[in-house]
């Protein structure tokens, strides 16, 4: 009779312990936001890499990965590869910025195009720019989960951007979005990743999923082919 009593003594010892030896607990999401936004104003070059899961209406990207600085003319510098869809085709090339036009090249594409000025490095990096208006503009946060990400034990957190916020950032969004913001443990603190849910915006279509990861925060020199 006695054992029969200890069980459930035995478990609920089990599971403190359990709960003990886990993960550590989850600091304040917002001092990270805080930091890592902090840590943007300095940001002048970086690595990245864009996937879009879906349509954006005026948004004819699928995925972009390359290189982009805040030196070499007054939108900064930026290459790498493109995959672009528009309503006829399908466009893979490589992209170079140079002073305010882009250079496409591939074997279906030669083509120079003007900057879009929401795009540049100029827009996204630095004090201004859009990375840090996302952090700043993020309502709701709450930590979710310690996870690795990009070779970086990160602080994975929940949040919501209205859409005055990110429509200032991606002009082709109309609404209020979710996102998901992964910041360095380390410090300083580092975005290394976002994820933007962007709502349907008919009852027919799908959600969208825009997911940007970032490294070598500082360590890039644009078209050093490392």
């Amino acid at each position: 009779m006695r054992c029969r009593h200890l069980v459930p003594a035995l478990l609920l010892t089990i599971g403190l312990i359990g709960g003990c030896a886990g993960s550590p607990p989850l600091p304040p999401a917002q001092e990270f936001v805080s930091a890592a936004a902090d840590s943007l104003v300095s940001l002048r070059s970086v690595r990245f890499k864009l996937g879009v899961n879906g349509v954006v209406t005026g948004l004819p990207v699928r995925g972009l990965d390359g290189e982009i600085s805040l030196e070499g003319g007054r939108d900064g510098s930026a290459v790498g590869n493109a995959d672009l869809q528009n309503d006829f085709e399908r466009v893979k090339a490589k992209y170079r910025l140079s002073g305010s036009e882009i250079t496409l090249s591939g074997p279906d594409v030669e083509r120079v195009i003007p900057a879009s000025a929401p795009y540049t490095p100029r827009a996204m990096l630095g004090a201004d720019g859009g990375l840090r208006r996302l952090l700043l503009g993020a309502t709701d946060l709450r930590g979710e989960r310690w996870e690795r990400v990009q070779d970086t034990d990160s602080l994975r957190i929940g949040a919501k951007v209205p859409a005055a916020v990110i429509g200032g950032i991606v002009p082709e969004i109309k609404s209020d979005v979710f996102v998901k913001l992964w910041i360095s443990r380390d410090e300083p603190r580092r975005l290394v990743r976002v994820w933007v849910q962007v709502p349907p915006t008919r009852p027919e279509e799908f959600a969208v999923m825009l997911e940007l990861a970032l490294t070598r925060h500082n360590a890039v020199v644009v078209g050093d082919g490392r």
